[in-house]
């Protein structure tokens, strides 16, 4: 497995473990529509368009950013000495006198970003995967203790 492939697959683990069940269905509804806009025929400004316009009113965008936020406070800050505390105290206080007005634009750089990149880019890994641990942790959660891999319909005439 790739450097690349293992990273996408660890973030897909992330979210999948940290998503309510029924954030679990709307990732998992918009990463499928995501990869159906990707495999479609429209032209790569329309594929964009669609991407951008799926992603803004779905219900994917907030969960995950609390999830990322979440994870990264407990990096950055709950897993710190209190002298690094300190010195992301005062970073965090530069950056919200001199810098507020970029934090807005990152945000929405993210949100507009990963449904590109899925769509346009080399994302569509990311969102196969993505799907997989979703499918796989709503059948954690469900109790199932099966998965069909492969299967054949059979007459039983």
């Amino acid at each position: 497995m790739s450097d690349e492939l293992s990273k996408q697959r660890q973030v897909a683990v992330f979210v999948a473990e940290a998503a309510t069940p029924s954030d679990l269905d709307a990732i998992k509804t918009w990463a499928g529509k995501l990869l159906e806009i990707r495999a479609s025929s429209m032209s790569k400004l329309a594929k964009a368009k669609a991407a951008v316009s799926l992603t803004a009113p779905s219900k994917v965008v907030w969960p995950v950013a609390k999830m990322v936020a979440k994870e990264a406070k407990r990096i950055g800050w709950d897993d710190r000495s209190k002298t690094a505390r300190l010195g992301l105290g005062g970073a965090a206080v530069g950056a919200a006198v001199f810098g507020g007005k970029s934090a807005g634009i990152a945000a929405l750089g993210t949100a507009v970003g990963v449904p590109l990149w899925v769509v346009l880019g080399a994302g569509a890994s990311f969102a196969n995967v993505l799907i997989e641990e979703v499918t796989r942790r709503k059948t954690k959660i469900n109790g199932a203790s099966y998965t069909v891999i492969d299967a054949e319909r059979v007459d039983p005439s």
